[in-house]
Order: C-alpha cells, then sequence, then structure tokens
C-alpha cells in the first residue's frame, strides 16, 4: 500500500488537489486498498485554498516519517511560502528517498530546495518564465505534466489528473488508468508532450492560418522581436495584408499586439522570478529601461519598479488575471 501525502500551502488550488487524489480514490475502487492519503500543512493548522474554502489537515509536515509520495500544493503567490522550516522539511524528504511532487506552483518549493535540480520539471504557464529564469539547474518545459525518476510536477489544474494517471500506469498497468480515464470523463489522455497552455487559435479565436503563423512567431520571439516584414514573411504576405489581418481579426495592429505580448511577459517575470526590472525589459525586447518604464505604466497603470516595490511589500505576488 502506498502512502500519499499532500501538503497544503496558503492559497492552493483546489482544483489541481481534488484532480491529484480522485485517481488514487478510483484505483482503491478497482483494485482495494492500494492507496492511503492524507492532507497535512506546515503547522498542522487548517489552510484555505485560493478559493478562501478552509480545509482540514490531519498534522503537520514534520510529523512525516516517510510516505511514498508528498506533493506539494500551491497556487497564487508562492514566494512568502518559499520558508526555511518548509524547505528544510522538503530537504529531509529527498534524503529518505521519498517521491516528490508539485502541482500548479508547488514545483517552486522543490525547485527552492534544491530537490529538482537536474531534473525535468513544470509548473503553470503564466509562471513558467519566471520559474525559468529563476532556476536555470532545472530542465524546465512547458508541458502538461513531468515525470522524471521519482520527481513529479504538473501545470495545475486538469493536468493533475494527467500526472495522476501516469503514475498509475506505471505503478498498477495503463489498463486501469484507461478505466479511471473514463470513470472521470477524462478524455484527454496524454503523455504530458503537449504545451499546458491553450493553443493561440483557440485563445484568439483565429481561423486564418497566416495569421495563427505570426501570432505564433511573435510568442516564440519576445527577447528580439521580429520586424515587421519578416513576420508578414513568416506569413507570406505582405505588410501591408497583415495590417488588415490583425484588424479583421484582432482589432489592433500588429506592433502594438506584439508589444502587448511582451509587456504580459513582464508582468509574469516580475510577478515570478527575482530578475532585476532592467533584466525583465532585456529579456522581453525593450531597447532601454525608459522605453520599457513608459510602454509598461501605459499598458498596466503603474511603473515596473512599483509593481516590484508593492510586491516586496506585501510579500506577495499580485494576483493572476
Amino acid at each position: 500500500m502506498q502512502e500519499v501525502v499532500f501538503v497544503l500551502l496558503p492559497k492552493f488550488s483546489m482544483i489541481a488537489l481534488y484532480g491529484a487524489l480522485e485517481p488514487l480514490r478510483l484505483v482503491n475502487r478497482f483494485t482495494g486498498d492500494a492507496f492511503t492519503w492524507k492532507f497535512v500543512s506546515l503547522d498542522g493548522e487548517p489552510v484555505a485554498a485560493s478559493n478562501e474554502i478552509p480545509v482540514s489537515v490531519s498534522g503537520a509536515l514534520e510529523d512525516e516519517v516517510r510516505p511514498n509520495l508528498v506533493i506539494c500544493c500551491a497556487s497564487y503567490e508562492p514566494e512568502p511560502l518559499l520558508q526555511r522550516p518548509l524547505l528544510a522539511q522538503v530537504r529531509r524528504l529527498a534524503r529518505q528517498g521519498v517521491w516528490l511532487g508539485g502541482v500548479d506552483t508547488g514545483p517552486f518549493v522543490l525547485a527552492q530546495a534544491g530537490v529538482l535540480d537536474g531534473y525535468r520539471a513544470t509548473c503553470h504557464w503564466e509562471s513558467l518564465p519566471g520559474f525559468r529564469e529563476t532556476y536555470p539547474r532545472i530542465e524546465v518545459s512547458s508541458a502538461l505534466y513531468e515525470i522524471d525518476r521519482n520527481r513529479l510536477t504538473c501545470a495545475g489544474g486538469a493536468a493533475a489528473i494527467d500526472m495522476m494517471l501516469e503514475y498509475i500506469a506505471a505503478n498498477y498497468g495503463r489498463a486501469l488508468s484507461i478505466s479511471i480515464a473514463d470513470q472521470l470523463l477524462h478524455f484527454r489522455f496524454t503523455d504530458g508532450s503537449g504545451d499546458a497552455r491553450l493553443p493561440a487559435d483557440i485563445r484568439y479565436q483565429i481561423e486564418d492560418t497566416r495569421l495563427l503563423t505570426i501570432v505564433e512567431s511573435m510568442e516564440q520571439n519576445v527577447e528580439e522581436p521580429l520586424a515587421s516584414g519578416e513576420l508578414a514573411a513568416l506569413g507570406g504576405i505582405s505588410v501591408r495584408q497583415m495590417e488588415r489581418l490583425f484588424a479583421r481579426h484582432l482589432a489592433v495592429r500588429p506592433r502594438k499586439f506584439y508589444q502587448r505580448l511582451r509587456l504580459e511577459r513582464a508582468e509574469r517575470l516580475l510577478n515570478y522570478s527575482h530578475m532585476s526590472v532592467t533584466d525583465v525589459a532585456v529579456t522581453c525586447g525593450f531597447p532601454s529601461l525608459e522605453h520599457f518604464t513608459r510602454s509598461y505604466r501605459t499598458q498596466f497603470g503603474l511603473p515596473p519598479s512599483l509593481h516590484r516595490r508593492r510586491t516586496v511589500d506585501t510579500g506577495s505576488t499580485l494576483a493572476r488575471k
């Protein structure tokens, strides 16, 4: 029998928690008592999820001796959670050979503890750029989930189901995993290699393949933005035709759309990394700090330096949109 411990951290994602838990319940339904599970917190006190619903726990993390798998559940504002007592417990479990996992921004805890160095890992797409910049020793991917040796990480949400289905398949066979997916009405059966974010054609409701190619090229070239002529050429059209496509389908000029993409990336880096404002500006393709600051203020109503200072003063990051 495998013992699974879920570490609930303040403002954790409830959908990710139960997405990881329910497949285990169904294994027991089909096979008997294959798994036991419990919820714990750092101090043994109840924890409120991001939806403000408090969840009771069985005890404190330090009381766990040697479970089979420990999964850190987090979501908004992971940085204030990365304190010595929590990291010390994670390192203790790693030394004991316990399998360790993280859902949504839970991988930040494992990363800060140093137990993901040299591993392949992922996290929520919004925090992924900051995760990649902050932890260069980790092989960061944008996959729905990653299971690398004795480490499990996922992007959160429904990807927690995918991750646990794969874990179950590895331990009890693919047939059982498929049966559980069927019970959960979870029709996406994946090896995790798919991107954790919705494709651009769905996010922007784009059907024109030329426009889609250009938008995807913009998203893939943030640090060194492509010129208008280069973008149009990638779509196989002229600059004038590109302008018309953006106006018709997205109601915005291409350069404005491109800048907005880069500013949104900058906001996520400010939220989820320790990069300086200057480094964020460079990473997001702005030729000068002055240009970046002016553009950022226009887009978000405050300069990036104040955004970062507000984050530090409150001990938290700004909430996701």
